[in-house]
């Protein structure tokens, strides 16, 4: 009996000391495996910084600072355009992206034509008129010639920047959504030979001036805030044309049939929103920036 007591403690310690190296060797295993993962992240994470940072144009001319007076004006032959003023932004930055690069890389392909999405698309220059102090420095976005057996694709421009006082757009064939930006805004998608596209404009924290919105093709939104004003020319003839707001109050309405005029909150400033084959609204909150039309 004793014996047979013996033979059961040196099996079960074997069966263990088994179990123990058979442990080590899947951590081991497992540890390995762990490190070649963490690499693998790392690879991945250095080449998606790579593109973003081949997909950024560089702003040449005066460094922009904080606080500065600033103006954007942008031409994108075709794509949507996008500027995010805000103070949460430490610094200006010009990215885009190539529609469907992936489709296009394959199509090109087949065509026997080397397309790399990544190129010189886009330059940007910051210029402050010579002896101000406190005049509107402009950050001018233009197009160069860049282009693929004469075939220039589309592209969206994100325009992210502490602060605009001040905007000129110019595109087709996509939507402009400006948020937060004050000062004078003009904005044309589309002319009479190529398509326009949507246009969304909010409003920021301080009044807006003068804006000027016109689309060939597309719908025009003005989200507004209760500090602003306007006298306001909404046009939209094969459409409808419309202002909401409970805030504030309104002179001289005179609502017709794709056409909305009227003075609101006794401002003297032209608000004129334009759209030939859309809508024209406007709508006032008090949070115009999360308001998704």
């Amino acid at each position: 009996m004793k014996l047979n007591r013996s033979k059961r403690r040196i099996t079960g310690t074997r069966t263990l000391a088994f179990a123990v190296a058979a442990g080590l060797s899947v951590a081991m295993v497992g540890g390995v495996g762990g490190c070649k993962e963490r690499k693998r992240m790392g690879g991945l994470q250095a080449r998606f910084q790579a593109k973003k940072l081949a997909h950024t144009v560089k702003i040449d001319g005066i460094p922009m600072t904080i606080g500065q007076f600033t103006a954007v004006d942008i031409v994108n032959p075709s794509g949507d355009v996008e500027i995010r003023s805000h103070s949460k932004h430490e610094k200006a930055y010009v990215e885009f992206k190539i529609r469907k690069e992936q489709w296009l890389r394959f199509r090109m392909a087949k065509q026997g034509i080397e397309f790399d999405p990544v190129g010189d698309y886009f330059t940007a220059e910051y210029i402050v008129p010579e002896g101000s102090l406190n005049q509107v420095g402009t950050l001018m976005i233009r197009p160069t010639d860049l282009s693929i057996e004469g075939f220039r694709p589309p592209i969206d421009v994100l325009i992210s920047i502490p602060r605009c006082d001040g905007a000129k757009v110019s595109t087709s064939n996509g939507r402009i959504m400006i948020t937060g930006v004050t000062g004078t805004i003009e904005v044309r998608n589309g002319d009479e030979f190529t398509e326009g596209g949507d246009i969304i404009i909010r409003t920021g924290e301080n009044p807006i001036e003068e804006v000027m919105a016109y689309t060939s093709k597309g719908d025009v939104h003005f989200i507004a805030s209760p500090s602003n004003t306007g006298v306001f020319d909404l046009s939209a003839p094969r459409g409808s044309a419309s202002f909401s707001s409970k805030f504030g109050w309104v002179d001289h309405s005179m609502p017709s049939r794709g056409s909305w005029t009227g003075i609101w909150n006794d401002g003297t400033n032209a608000i004129s929103l334009h759209s030939e084959n859309g809508d024209t609204e406007v709508f006032v909150t008090e949070q115009p920036r999360f308001y998704r039309p």
